[in-house]
């Protein structure tokens, strides 16, 4: 056996991680801290849908294991992930493990919903989204109840748990999930029988590609929904 240093996350990714979270804290502050911050609460839910339209995009053109269809993998094997995991059995992974991989697409799905249930929310005090133009009362309304009621909850929840996750693989798996994920590299047991490890592309040509495509982005959202 030999260890192997490979790319497993391009910077893009690692940013939008980035990204992402200080996103989601900052509209969370947003909605906690003060009435008089709720244009700015508007403003990060835009930059989040663009985020996350990013990512959409990101899955499928990517670095290898920021592409959904590598990590993204039946129910089933997120369930023996799991079972393996109760009985304390580690099995590596590359990028994400069955389990992980819809935990993303899980948290993804939702802050994407939140997002856009945001946009059809008015909430009386002065801050109406973007389309509530469009619908009517009643869709406003429920639109409305599911992103303060629901969503917000349900995104602590998203969050309290990915983290635990996150401590769990590192304090009883003894397996470092964050560091990947800051330098993009992971060392991996190479065999006979997996010599042929894919890296993920990260090159400088893929991170301007990214850097347009967020860019083009967000000037398409924030110009659409105007605030």
């Amino acid at each position: 056996m030999s260890i192997k240093r490979i790319r497993v996350w391009d910077l893009p990714t690692r940013v939008f991680h980035v990204l992402l979270i200080l996103g989601i804290m900052g509209s969370l502050f947003t909605v906690y801290f003060s009435d008089e911050l709720m244009q700015w609460h508007a403003r990060i839910g835009l930059f989040l849908l663009s985020l996350l339209l990013w990512r959409l995009v990101w899955g499928f053109v990517g670095g290898h294991w920021s592409r959904f269809k590598h990590f993204v993998e039946h129910p089933k094997a997120a369930w023996q992930t799991l079972q393996n995991h109760s009985a304390g059995v580690r099995v590596p992974s590359i990028g994400h493990n069955p389990m992980g991989a819809w935990s993303v697409v899980i948290m993804l799905l939702s802050f994407s919903l939140q997002a856009l249930t945001g946009m059809c929310s008015d909430d009386e005090a002065g801050l109406s989204g973007p389309l509530t133009q469009y619908l009517s009362s009643d869709w406003v309304e429920r639109a409305t109840w599911y992103h303060s009621e629901i969503g917000q909850p349900l995104i602590w929840v998203l969050l309290t748990l990915h983290v635990l996750v996150v401590l769990y693989y590192r304090w009883r798996l003894m397996e470092d999930l964050i560091t990947p994920m800051i330098t993009g590299d992971k060392d991996w047991e190479t065999s006979d029988q997996n010599k042929e490890l894919v890296e993920s592309k990260d090159t400088l040509g893929l991170r301007i590609a990214a850097l347009i495509l967020i860019l083009a982005l967000c000037s398409a959202v924030f110009t659409t929904f105007k605030l």
